[in-house]
């Protein structure tokens, strides 16, 4: 009998049936291996979209130049033993001090913030005399008394007339005491008034040394320092009649005739002024001269306390000194080269820029003064040129400033597209 072997046959159409179900696989692999790739392709195509599309960083810049002090040797001035004292040249900076910020009294020196104080509530132009003060009874009493104390005056007359420009000249010019009295009670109505409005018109000026008890500078608790009495003297310069008063070496003043500068200085060697004082066996001097050669900025310098048998002399004298050594110090020095590299500008996709200034900078200086570079820089797009302006660079020394321009050595481009793909 045959063996019977339909049984190891699937009946047709039977989940059994031969390769069905590895065909079904088979199948599902190859759709699934066919959409891979597109998928890929789809994502590789979406990041590059995204990559392309994402913002770009703006050119960046930094300042390769920093704040320096000019190098060399710091100036030596030929300093009095005694006293205090500071030297500075108008717009550049301090040239040199010896106890600088010490306390001493002022004398007469202090008449330059009566007379400052008086121009500021009585405003005086270039040609203007102001109004005019009639001298009273107690005014030559006050005259007589500080006569016969041997102070510093001038003459006066009950009835007689002076303007204002008249008694600026009395009390800055001959440094009469009691026109500094008659000055204060014409401004304020009382010395104790004035003096108060001295006070503040130093702290005004930035000074942290000063104390005023009187309009004259005869009290000895009338005080200051060096650096005050050279910041003050600058805010005299800048009043211009003020500044016309003080260079005149003699002014001519009713009853008294021709009055003569006690700073006999002024007129010789460049000096201008500016005020002198003494008090007991101390001399002071607060002065401007000339400056160095071909600079229209000022020497402006005060010695105080001074010794000697006649210790005003010896301040004039010490102002002398200070003024020739000071005049050979400063030189005309580049502080800046055209062509210098200053800054780096930083792109996208580009090795830095370097910036460099379009034209040299010189100013007047010496070893020990700061040297300030300030930066400013255009708003940078993509696309720079070769040579385009991109800023301005700042250079100064004291209130000596130039500007220059700040141009880049290469062309900047917006980043290709191998970098906006690539960067992460």
């Amino acid at each position: 009998m045959r063996r019977n072997e339909s049984w190891l046959t699937p009946l047709p159409n039977s989940f059994y049936s031969r390769g069905s179900h590895f065909r079904k696989s088979s199948s599902s692999v190859a759709g699934i291996t066919k959409i891979i790739p597109v998928l890929l392709i789809l994502l590789v195509a979406l990041a590059s979209v995204v990559q392309i599309l994402r913002p770009v960083p703006l050119p960046q810049t930094r300042v390769s130049l920093t704040n320096a002090l000019v190098p060399g040797t710091k100036p030596v001035l030929p300093w009095s033993s005694q006293g205090g004292g500071e030297l500075e040249i108008q717009n550049v900076g301090t040239i040199g001090s010896v106890k600088p910020d010490t306390e001493l009294p002022l004398g007469s020196v202090a008449k330059i913030i009566t007379a400052l104080v008086i121009v500021k509530d009585h405003p005086l132009s270039l040609g203007d005399t102001g109004p005019t003060i009639t001298v009273s009874p107690s005014d030559v009493t006050l005259y007589q008394t500080m006569l016969s104390q041997q102070d510093s005056v001038i003459p006066v007359a009950s009835g007689e007339k002076l303007n204002e420009y008249q008694l600026l000249e009395a009390l800055l010019i001959p440094s009469a005491n009691n026109i500094a009295y008659m000055l204060a009670n014409w401004d304020a109505g009382s010395v104790a008034a004035f003096v108060a409005k001295m006070n503040a018109l130093a702290n005004s000026l930035g000074v942290h040394t000063m104390t005023f008890k009187g309009p004259s500078g005869l009290n000895p608790h009338t005080v200051g320092s060096a650096n005050d009495l050279v910041i003050s003297a600058q805010a005299l310069l800048k009043n211009p009649v003020l500044s016309e008063i003080v260079a005149k070496p003699q002014v001519s003043l009713p009853i008294v005739g021709v009055a003569y500068n006690i700073d006999y200085n002024v007129g010789h060697n460049g000096f201008i002024g500016i005020e002198t004082g003494s008090m007991a066996n101390g001399g002071n001097l607060l002065f401007a001269a000339a400056g160095p050669s071909g600079s229209k900025d000022l020497i402006v310098g005060a010695v105080l306390d001074q010794p000697g048998a006649q210790p005003l002399i010896a301040a004039l004298s010490e102002a002398n000194k200070l003024v020739d050594a000071a005049r050979k110090i400063p030189v005309t020095m580049r502080v800046l080269s055209a062509g210098q590299t200053v800054a780096l500008i930083s792109a996208p996709g580009i090795a830095p820029v370097p910036v460099r200034a379009a034209q040299s900078v010189s100013l007047l200086a010496w070893p020990s003064l700061r040297v300030a570079y300030s930066t400013t820089f255009s708003k940078l797009g993509h696309n720079v040129g070769k040579g385009a302006k991109v800023g301005t660079m700042k250079v100064s020394i004291g209130n000596q400033t130039q500007t220059v321009a700040l141009v880049a050595t290469r062309a900047i481009q917006g980043p290709s597209l191998t970098w906006r793909l690539t960067r992460i």
